[in-house]
């Protein structure tokens, strides 16, 4: 399990995957209103609460499946996690090519990164189906993840109602 706490990094959470999956919406959402939100706090109900954090739940599971599959997409083009995670963190930086590599490891990052692109839509889809399962609007979803991000004693809250589940 070590390569895979190695995987998720320290910060990752089911709530940064859905952060990332709905993220075109929700930065869409802040860069248009952060006065307003930062200003004007959320009043949210109990049920929208704890069907927030159901939600959040269900999107545990699909992070640990999805990080089954990337782990093994690893597996398979012979590339160690540290190895793609420093590539993957000079890539996001346009630094790729300063990572000493070789054409082995150069090409093994690209398929496997290739290839987890090519999850995420079906992750996507997955995560969005998890969340109206829980009797919630995507929107509404998206509203409380920045409310939580914001605010340390809906963190807390949350933590609570989610660890009782």
């Amino acid at each position: 399990m070590k390569i895979a706490y190695k995987l998720k990094g320290t910060a990752i959470t089911a709530l940064i995957l859905i952060a990332l999956a709905l993220g075109t919406t929700a930065t869409a959402q802040q860069t248009s209103q952060p006065a307003q939100q930062q200003q004007a706090p959320q009043n949210f109900t109990d049920k929208e609460l704890k069907q927030f954090a159901d939600a959040s739940n269900r999107l545990m599971e699909i992070q640990r499946k999805g990080e089954e599959k990337m782990l093994k997409i690893l597996e398979e083009e012979k590339l160690s996690v540290d190895k793609f995670n420093e590539m993957a963190q000079a890539h996001q930086q346009e630094k790729l090519d300063e990572v000493v590599a070789t054409e082995q490891e150069k090409t093994a990052f690209n398929k496997a990164a290739e290839r987890m692109m090519a999850m995420q839509p079906a992750l996507q889809k997955e995560v969005e189906a998890a969340i109206q399962k829980e009797g919630m609007q995507l929107d509404r979803y998206e509203q409380i993840m920045v409310a939580y991000r914001q605010d340390p004693v809906l963190q807390e809250k949350l933590n609570k109602m989610m660890a009782q589940q």
